[in-house]
């Protein structure tokens, strides 16, 4: 399919919930100022209209986001501008907790690195995604007196991010497309150009969405440089939380003790661990077992607390290449040592094999209309909790053998169920869900057999 029928075909479908990504990448907003895409494409959506070319919408939403997107250096001059009675409205990534202790709504403003406002009750009650890992908004901010004190409070906020997708619409654009098809406009979506790639790597890539729609989803993608791993993580969903590199604590991961706040693996849909082979952890004796447990189970221990979650872990890590391939068998040693004990390993459900993506360039780049990231965000979203009469999708065969190789192939194929809505009675269920999810899988099952010989076989124990 050309593209010039491509785009014809989504916006006939779509519509509205269409924005052309090429005009995206031209206008380069995200060079002015470090944004995710979904926030860039509402901006655009915003700004833009027939009458206007390029430099004129550059030029307004650039003036609207230096109103109103402040760069760090300038966060006392807005704190100047609220002490001095003024309303002042920010665009920010607003959160809100409950301490029940206190007895206070807290809300983070990141921007002016304020972390202990207020918020009115009516603002929250008609915004409660703000309580849900924080939400991308327009918020109006004052000072009101409090006590002795002064206090910034939210009082008005319009969010940036859609909400609920109707997904029997969804089901019914489907129908208008074949499965291929369908992977073209998932490609534009995430920004890819599919004529760039090759059908085997369009498969590839796609297999990065599956742990944004299923839930406990764990997974790993190691590759080379440049192959874009972690771009669709930190631009398409407000629910996943990109960490890149560094030393992560049991604070950050699970809960921290002090504050009371729980910790990464508790608050998102999908935790993402960037940068894999140089990543390091405190206290790593401690993680290790609480990944072990919560992987397997879905809930970890702090204290006396036990927190369940249905955040999945993804792993990126860089490797080396040799004619195309990896350049060592037991290529998962090149993830820190916490990561070469078996038992860990083997509760990952798939590996992506990155080696088969190509590097990303020019070319690669969406050059047409995809589904707006924000709106992509939340179907990926409700995908992971919608029930069987509202989504039809989702189903997989009966499958015996070892049961963690049949709970991964069943988790991994229920996610490329929903991605590509074809269940096993359709004919290219097998080669696009089962097949595939088996695959990732049994590259699990040969690092495991690189790390563990005596206990573990490369072959995938499942029939």
């Amino acid at each position: 399919m050309n593209s010039q029928i491509l785009d014809e075909k989504i916006a006939a479908n779509f519509g509205e919930l269409t924005i052309d990504k090429a005009l995206v990448r031209e206008l380069k907003i995200r060079e002015k100022r470090t944004i995710p895409s979904f926030v860039e494409e509402w901006l655009i959506s915003r700004f833009q209209s027939p009458e206007k070319d390029n430099a004129q919408v550059y030029q307004e939403i650039t003036d609207f986001m230096s109103k109103h997107l402040p760069a760090k250096g300038e966060k006392e001059k807005i704190k100047y501008h609220l002490h001095s009675g003024d309303s002042v409205v920010l665009l920010d990534r607003f959160e809100v907790r409950i301490d029940i202790k206190k007895g206070e709504k807290l809300l983070t403003i990141p921007c002016i690195d304020e972390r202990n406002a207020s918020i009115v009750n009516e603002v929250l009650d008609s915004n409660q995604l703000l309580l849900e890992g924080g939400q991308w908004g327009a918020g109006r901010l004052f000072v009101r007196p409090e006590g002795k004190h002064h206090v910034i409070e939210l009082v008005e906020f319009h969010p940036m991010q859609s909400g609920k997708v109707n997904l029997a619409n969804l089901v019914k654009a489907r129908e208008q497309f074949t499965t291929r098809e369908w992977i073209h406009l998932l490609m534009r979506t995430m920004g890819y150009e599919p004529a760039a790639y090759s059908e085997e790597q369009q498969n590839n890539v796609l297999l990065r969405l599956l742990p944004l729609i299923q839930n406990n989803l764990n997974m790993m993608e190691l590759a080379p440089k440049g192959t874009g791993k972690s771009f669709i993580f930190s631009n398409l969903s407000r629910h996943v939380w990109l960490n890149s590199g560094g030393a992560l604590t049991n604070a950050q991961l699970f809960k921290n003790l002090n504050t009371k706040e729980i910790g990464l693996l508790g608050k998102h849909d999908l935790l993402v661990l960037d940068e894999g082979q140089s990543i390091s952890f405190k206290g790593a004796d401690d993680i290790h077992a609480k990944f072990k447990d919560y992987l397997e189970s879905g809930h970890y221990t702090i204290a006396n607390d036990k927190i369940t979650s249905e955040c999945g872990l993804m792993i990126l890590a860089n490797i080396e290449l040799y004619a195309g391939e990896p350049r060592q068998s037991d290529y998962i040693r090149h993830l820190p040592e916490m990561f070469h004990d078996s038992a860990l390993i083997d509760r990952f459900h798939g590996i992506i094999a990155g080696w088969k993506s190509p590097r990303f360039t020019t070319e690669s780049a969406a050059q047409g209309l995809g589904i707006k990231a924000d709106v992509f965000g939340e179907y990926l979203h409700q995908l992971r909790t919608v029930s069987d009469i509202e989504f039809p999708y989702g189903n997989v065969p009966p499958l015996k053998g070892d049961s963690r190789d049949v709970k991964a192939v069943t988790r991994l194929a229920t996610a490329l169920s929903k991605l590509l809505l074809l269940n096993p009675e359709d004919a290219d269920y097998e080669a696009y869900v089962l097949n595939p999810a088996k695959d990732l899988r049994t590259r699990v099952r040969t690092q495991l057999a690189e790390l563990d010989p005596h206990e573990f076989e490369a072959g995938l124990k499942i029939n």
